[in-house]
């Protein structure tokens, strides 16, 4: 699961790893970099996938059409919360911005691959609009971009927008409400952090819109209250979606009430093991759903955490992990997948 900057703990499949298998994408705590020379076409076609929309079957939920011209999409007109299913469900990979100082150092099998080698940081325009570049050479629609209120990522997040924006590319904020003890932050501070990217951010073009809002995710919701919940994301909802990060049914239906949908985060499951798996994603859909909710499916390469002393590995297969958990995700129904 998503930790705060500086904690020895694994990133979707990229913390203790640097290449993400026949996709050719990888993940490096902070950013997103493709690990090979682009090739023509979209990152599922060159991992042996089938593009998104020809897996996805028409059925009722609140997010039926697409803006036209816009690329953004947006629900159905008030009263009718039913339609069609996005032919083809956007991929956001996740995106750390805390590549900095002694970062590189910790707990890395490699460094980062041409054209940038070594120990980069996330506030170099040059590397941002790189990892730009590549990720819409893959088929990637936009970034989930790891944040919360402090002045490097007040420094950096206009850089990341100015690239995206330059280059195609959507953005979507994971605000990172839990410490490094992965205790929750102070409900204060949560709340003053949405107030400012609501303020600050959300009127910039870069960013992903649903119904004309931005759309952001705060992760760790199931270590609030519902009370807390509602504190934050009350006085911001008119400006901006706000997904909880539920891992269950349940706790979705906690915080339906205080929030626009769920956004699960899953980069340590084996599909090869847990095979509970498919139905909990297909649960978790269809609940947000029924909600009529946003639901953001997860899907990862592999997983491996020896180098932080953890024993869990999933093995990458060459691909076919990828591969599997792509279909799994795309069967649950998904207004948006999460790399």
């Amino acid at each position: 699961m998503p930790v705060t900057e500086g904690q020895q703990q694994p990133r979707t499949a990229m913390t203790a790893l640097s290449r993400l298998s026949a996709a050719a994408l990888a993940i490096f705590g902070a950013a997103l970099t493709l690990c090979a020379t682009p090739a023509a076409g979209p990152w599922w076609g060159r991992a042996g996938l089938q593009a998104p929309g020809a897996l996805v079957a028409a059925r009722p939920h609140p997010l039926a059409l697409r803006a036209p011209g816009t690329g953004q999409m947006r629900g159905p007109a008030a009263g009718d919360r039913r339609g069609a299913a996005s032919a083809k469900p956007p991929v956001f990979a996740y995106y750390y911005i805390w590549m900095h100082g002694d970062y590189w150092t910790r707990d890395k099998l490699d460094h980062p691959v041409r054209p940038f080698p070594g120990n980069y940081n996330s506030d170099n325009p040059a590397v941002i609009r790189w990892q730009v570049r590549q990720a819409r050479a893959a088929g990637i629609t936009g970034f989930i971009v790891s944040w919360k209120d402090t002045p490097r990522y007040r420094q950096i997040l206009p850089l990341v927008e100015q690239a995206a924006n330059r280059g195609g590319l959507k953005l979507a904020m994971l605000y990172e409400a839990l410490d490094h003890a992965r205790q929750p932050l102070p409900v204060a501070q949560v709340a003053e952090g949405f107030r400012y990217f609501a303020a600050t951010y959300a009127t910039n073009p870069a960013w992903y819109r649903i119904g004309g809002k931005p759309l952001t995710i705060w992760f760790g919701t199931q270590r609030f209250s519902r009370a807390a919940v509602a504190r934050v994301t009350g006085p911001v909802r008119r400006r901006i979606l706000v997904l909880s990060s539920a891992n269950n049914v349940a706790e979705i239906h906690r915080l339906a009430a205080w929030t626009d949908g769920d956004a699960y985060y899953w980069s340590s499951v084996n599909p090869a093991v847990d095979r509970f798996y498919p139905g909990k994603l297909a649960a978790m859909g269809a609940a947000t759903h029924r909600a009529h909710k946003i639901w953001v499916a997860p899907f990862a390469p592999g997983y491996n955490t020896t180098l932080i002393g953890g024993h869990r590995v999933v093995p990458r297969d060459n691909g076919a992990t990828l591969r599997t958990e792509f279909a799994t995700a795309i069967a649950s129904g998904p207004d948006i997948m999460g790399l």
